[in-house]
C-alpha cells in the first residue's frame, strides 16, 4: 500500500500539523547545539573549556541513545493503534521535555547534580523524538504520487526552519544584550519558548483525521500485531539502504548545525555573531533548495539525487571548512553554501523516501527506527567526534576529513542496496497498487 489522495483542505491541514511537530524535534536538538558554550558554562565545572565542551557534547550524543527506544515504543504504537494518538503523545513529551531544560538549577547552583538533571531530561527529550519522524508516515498518506518529493521537501523544511529559528533566536540575543548575558540567563529563554510551540502543534494534530489507509487496515484486520519484530526480520536489506541514506543526513545535518558555528565561533577565531549569522542565512537558503532536491527527485528519480550528495559531500567539506574558517561574513556564508549545495538532498529525500520503502503496515515504525538508530550512532555522536578528533590531533582537517569517510560508505551502501522508490521511475516494474491507495491524478 502506498498512499491514498485526500481534499485539498484535509492535505494542507495534515501538512501543517505534522510539519510543526517536526520543526518542535529540531528546534529543541537545534538550539541545545547552538547554546553549546552556554551549557557548558552553566553545567559543568570551569577548569578546562575544552573539557567542558566535550563534556556538553557527550550529554548531546548520549541523549541520542534513547531515541532508537523510543522509535520502537511510538513506532509500534503508530502501526498499532494509529498515527494520529502516537504523534499527539509523541510532540506534548518532547516539548515539554525541552521546556524543563530552560528551568534546570545550574552547576554553581547545586554541583553535579546539574549535569545529572540535564542528562536525564536530553534522555527523555531524546525518547519521545524517538518517535516524531512517524509523522512523515501520516502526511505519506494523505498526498498523492504527483510532486510527492517537492511535497516532502517542502515538509523537511521544517528542519531549517528550525535551524534557522535558533540561530537567528541566539544571533539576536546575543546582539541585543550580548555574549556575557546569554551565558548567564538568556539561553533560558531559548528552550523555554519550545513550549508555546509543542501547545500549538499539539492544537493542530487534535484537529486533523487518521488517514483512510490506517482505517482500513483496521477494518480489513491487516494491522501488525508486531511491527517492530516485523520490520527487523522482514525489511533487514531495506533498513540497511535506509539506514545508509540517514547515516550521511545525520553527519551532515548536526555538522552544519551543531558543530560548525560553535568551531568557527572557538576554533576558528570567527565572531560568535557572524558565526551564527550566517549559519542562520544558511538555512534560509535551506528553504529555497529543499523543495527544488525534491521536484527534481521526482522527474528522475530518488536514488541519482542522493548519490549526487554522497559524492557532494567527499568532494566540498575541506574547502567549506578552509574558505569559512577565513572569517567575514561573506567567507562563512560562501563555505557553508558549498556543503548545503550537495548536503540539501539528504535531508530533502530522507522522509519521502523511507515513507516509500516499506509497506503500510510497517510504515511508521520501520522508518523511524532506521532513521532514529542512524542518528544515535551518527548524528548524535558527530560534533562530539569531530570535537575530540580536532583536540587529539590539533589538525583542523580532521572533521572534514571524518565527514568524508561518511560519505564513502553511505555512497557504497547506497549505490549497492537502495532500490528506486520514486513513482515515476519504479512504476513500470512495480507491482499494481492497491485498489485502496490507486492515484485519481
Amino acid at each position: 500500500m502506498t498512499a491514498t489522495t485526500t481534499s485539498r483542505t484535509a492535505q494542507r491541514r495534515v501538512f501543517w500539523a505534522t510539519t510543526i511537530g517536526v520543526s518542535v524535534e529540531w528546534f529543541d536538538y537545534a538550539i541545545y547545539g547552538v547554546m553549546a558554550p552556554a551549557i557548558t558554562h552553566n553545567f559543568f565545572p570551569q577548569v578546562d573549556p575544552t573539557a567542558g565542551l566535550l563534556a556538553t557534547y557527550g550529554v548531546f550524543a548520549l541523549s541520542f541513545l534513547a531515541r532508537p527506544l523510543g522509535s520502537m515504543y511510538f513506532g509500534s504504537r503508530g502501526d498499532r493503534i494509529g498515527r494520529r494518538k502516537t504523534l499527539l503523545t509523541v510532540i506534548l513529551l518532547m516539548s515539554g521535555a525541552t521546556a524543563a531544560i530552560g528551568l534546570l538549577p545550574t552547576y554553581s547552583a547545586v554541583g553535579l547534580a546539574a549535569p545529572l538533571m540535564l542528562l536525564v531530561v536530553r534522555m527523555v527529550q531524546g525518547f519521545s523524538a524517538g518517535g516524531e519522524f512517524g509523522a512523515a508516515a501520516l502526511l505519506y498518506e494523505h498526498v498523492g504520487e504527483r510532486k510527492r518529493g517537492m511535497v516532502f521537501g517542502l515538509f523537511n523544511l521544517s528542519s531549517y526552519v528550525s535551524a534557522l529559528s535558533a540561530l537567528g533566536l541566539a544571533a539576536l540575543l546575543t546582539q541585543l544584550i550580548g555574549e556575557t548575558q546569554v551565558n548567564e540567563w538568556g539561553w533560558r529563554v531559548l528552550f523555554l519558548i519550545s513550549l508555546p510551540l509543542g501547545l500549538t502543534g499539539l492544537y493542530l494534530r487534535r484537529r486533523v483525521e487518521e488517514s483512510a489507509v490506517f482505517i482500513e487496515m483496521t477494518k480489513s484486520g491487516t494491522v501488525s500485531e508486531r511491527p517492530v519484530r516485523e520490520a527487523v526480520t522482514q525489511q533487514r536489506k531495506r533498513l540497511f539502504s535506509f539506514f545508509g541514506l540517514i547515516m550521511l543526513n545525520s553527519v551532515a545535518y548536526y555538522v552544519l548545525n551543531a558543530y560548525l558555528p560553535t568551531y568557527l565561533s572557538e576554533n576558528a577565531g570567527v565572531s560568535r555573531v557572524t558565526a551564527l549569522s550566517a549559519s542562520a542565512l544558511i538555512s534560509l537558503t535551506m528553504l529555497f533548495l529543499q523543495p527544488l532536491y525534491g521536484l527534481l527527485s521526482d522527474r528522475i528519480g530518488r536514488k541519482p539525487v542522493l548519490l549526487f550528495a554522497a559524492v557532494g559531500l567527499l568532494v566540498v567539506p575541506l574547502p567549506t571548512f578552509f574558505i569559512a574558517g577565513l572569517g567575514t561574513f561573506a567567507f562563512v556564508y560562501l563555505g557553508q553554501l558549498l556543503f548545503v549545495l550537495v548536503a540539501a538532498p539528504t535531508s530533502a529525500l530522507a522522509a519521502v523516501v523511507g515513507s516509500e520503502l516499506f509497506p503500510a503496515q510497517l510504515r511508521y515504525s520501520a522508518p523511524t527506527i532506521g532513521y532514529n538508530f542512524a542518528y544515535a550512532v551518527f548524528g548524535g555522536t558527530a560534533p562530539l567526534i569531530c570535537a575530540a578528533l580536532l583536540g587529539a590531533t590539533g589538525s583542523q582537517l580532521a572533521p572534514p576529513i571524518y565527514i568524508m569517510a561518511i560519505a564513502v560508505v553511505a555512497f557504497l551502501i547506497m549505490a549497492l542496496t537502495l532500490p528506486e522508490t520514486a513513482p515515476c521511475v519504479r512504476r513500470p516494474r512495480s507491482v499494481p497498487l492497491d485498489q485502496l491507495e490507486r492515484e485519481s491524478l
